[in-house]
């Protein structure tokens, strides 16, 4: 039995919109796709628009794969179809040795993923720095950090 995840596709860099790049990823994908169907006999549909600016593609993984399953790894192909065979047009998207960003969706329409990457990361290295400090207003900060996550778990999938 297959299960079946969909998978939203975004560029690290925020300037540039995947739907932009909608037909290289497809080209991407489908080269990608003979890789993972023989390897690990996982399906990748051809990637679809939802929303106005949302790629999001689906893949179908045997039951017996999906825990140990990492998408992002798996899915590399096709960033590096995008920096191998588009003669450099996405050279200049690359944020730190990444292209692409892969997110984990419910549903196509539920995700409404308007947090840019970078601010994302940014905010990452934030709480980085707060965790470096132990003064009592750092702390205090991680502490209402931790209970916002922890009262979100419960409600957001992969947390």
């Amino acid at each position: 039995m297959l299960v079946s995840k969909n998978i939203q596709i975004e560029f690290a860099d925020s300037s540039m919109k995947a739907i932009d790049a909608i037909h290289d990823i497809r080209e991407g994908v489908r080269s990608a796709s003979l890789n993972l169907y023989s390897r690990h006999d996982v399906q990748i549909q051809t990637p679809m628009i939802y929303g106005e600016d949302k790629v999001v593609v689906e893949m179908k993984i045997p039951e017996d794969r999906v825990e140990s399953f990492s998408i992002g790894p798996h899915l590399k192909g096709v960033a590096n179809y995008l920096l191998k065979r588009c003669n450099g047009r996405y050279d200049q998207y690359v944020v730190g040795k990444r292209l692409l960003v892969y997110t984990e969706v419910a549903a196509p329409n539920a995700s409404d993923n308007r947090f840019p990457m970078e601010d994302r990361l940014e905010a990452v290295a934030k709480f980085a720095k707060l965790l470096e400090r132990s003064d009592e207003e750092a702390m205090d900060a991680i502490r209402h950090i931790l209970v916002i996550l922890n009262n979100t778990e419960d409600k957001i999938t992969g947390l």
